[in-house]
Parts: structure tokens; sequence; C-alpha cells
């Protein structure tokens, strides 16, 4: 092969590659990105069901001492663990089919949470005043 063909290879091969970050929204994508969520996009309600290996709604917007209820639906037991661990964030035991875990949201923030069994499934709890 040329030097001048393999030119025109890689300068094909660097386009293709840079349309297709840009069509992706120019960002890699890892499988294991988290969603973030802003208030716009948040419903507002104060149950979420897992089911099939996701919390829906995945985001929520709740008041400052809401209580929020998750109803695991799937037939495997999930947990709702906070993103970062304190008093103020969810954190429950094994939750099983059928079975409830609720959890009074007492301060105002925005707490972003998954199943620590399965780390792909993540969701959002937004709380305001």
């Amino acid at each position: 092969m040329n030097k001048k063909l393999a030119v025109i290879i890689v300068v094909v091969l660097l386009l293709v590659g840079g349309g297709l970050v840009l069509a992706n929204g120019g960002s890699k994508s890892s499988g294991s990105a988290k969603s973030t969520a802003d208030s716009s996009s948040a419903v507002a309600t104060q149950s979420v069901m897992i089911k099939n290996y996701m919390f829906g709604p995945m985001a929520i917007k709740v008041k400052v001492g809401q209580k929020v209820t998750w109803t695991n639906t799937d037939a495997v037991s999930h947990t709702i663990t906070a993103d970062t661990a304190s008093s103020d964030a969810p954190s429950s035991m094994d939750i099983a089919k059928g079975e409830t875990y609720s959890f009074t949201f007492n301060k105002a923030g925005t707490y972003t949470y998954h199943c620590f069994p399965h780390p792909y499934m993540h969701g959002t709890v937004i709380v305001t005043n």
C-alpha cells in the first residue's frame, strides 16, 4: 500500500469516528453512566415502582417531610442505596418481590441512588422546600 492511500484511509477513519462521536452527543457511552435529572424532568410523586430492573419513574420530586415508598415487583430482591450515604438519604436492606421500603426526606436537596446488587439501576429524588 502506498503512503498516499494510507493517509486517505486514516483521514476517512478519523472523519467517520468524529461523526459517530458527534452523533452520540459528543460523549462516550460506558454503559454504566449515571443519568442526571433536573427539576423539569422529575415527576411529582411519592411512589416508585421497581419493575424490569428499573426504577419508575427514574426521577421524582417531593417536598421536605414527605415519605417516598418504593415497591418491588421484580422476582429478585433490590435495594435503595444512596450514592452518597448519610442519615438524610435512603438506605434499605434487600426488598423482596411484593415488599416495600419507605423513607421520609427531611432535608432539601437532590438524592441519587442505585440498587446495590444491580448498580446499573439508578434513580433520583429531588426534595424541595
